[in-house]
């Protein structure tokens, strides 16, 4: 049976119009691996702790699961990721806000009196937005890694993992592969080039969706 390629390099419109489709299981599995992590490491960068991020984490991921499905998130008013960076940010400061309803006496306050924790509060929107993107660019860097282990030879993405992200020496790398070292530089830049065109695809009609 021939692979649909969508099913394995898709793009982000196509994956949120399968996931409103209960039945496919798949999709909701590669919504799950791709924003699951994305959004417990915003959490956690913004405060939370680690106890409330599961929770937190699978309630967002069921309000957007279900503001897919009866529609609540309009496209054509703004990309997803921005979205959900929203939902997310709201999630991240109620949590704040429940933590500070215990007695005066249990506030963590400064010598003047100041309580500390309303500096979570107090940040502007641009940090926390600055956490969100960088978080997505792990999350797409991750998934993308993933697609290009799944398409390439076991020895070029081995060679690529072992000089590009483990940072090892080329010659060592290209000793222990029995290849040369111009097939490692070879190699890192094949991988290189199927992880930035798949987060290309992906990332594709979302930017098209900007204003």
């Amino acid at each position: 049976m021939q692979t649909d390629p969508h099913d394995t390099h898709p793009t982000q419109t196509r994956l949120l119009e399968q996931v409103r489709d209960s039945k496919d299981h798949r999709a909701w599995a590669t919504f799950h691996r791709i924003y699951a992590p994305l959004i417990t490491s915003f959490l956690r960068r913004m405060g939370v702790t680690d106890t409330d991020c599961e929770d937190a984490t699978q309630e967002i991921l069921m309000v957007s699961h279900d503001a897919l499905c009866a529609g609540k998130y309009d496209r054509t008013k703004g990309g997803f990721r921005a979205w959900l960076y929203g939902v997310a940010r709201n999630k991240a400061l109620v949590a704040h806000r429940k933590r500070r309803r215990p007695s005066r006496a249990q506030s963590v306050q400064s010598d003047s009196g100041v309580d500390l924790l309303s500096n979570l509060e107090d940040r502007g929107d641009e940090s926390d937005r600055r956490i969100w993107e960088q978080e997505w660019r792990y999350a797409m860097l991750a998934e993308a890694m993933r697609h290009a282990r799944a398409i390439l030879s076991e020895k070029v993405f081995d060679a690529f993992l072992r000089h590009a992200v483990q940072r090892r020496p080329v010659e060592e790398v290209a000793s222990e592969l029995g290849i040369t070292t111009s097939s490692v530089y070879v190699y890192k830049q094949r991988a290189l080039g199927a992880i930035k065109e798949w987060v290309a695809h992906y990332e594709a009609e979302e930017l098209e969706d900007r204003p």
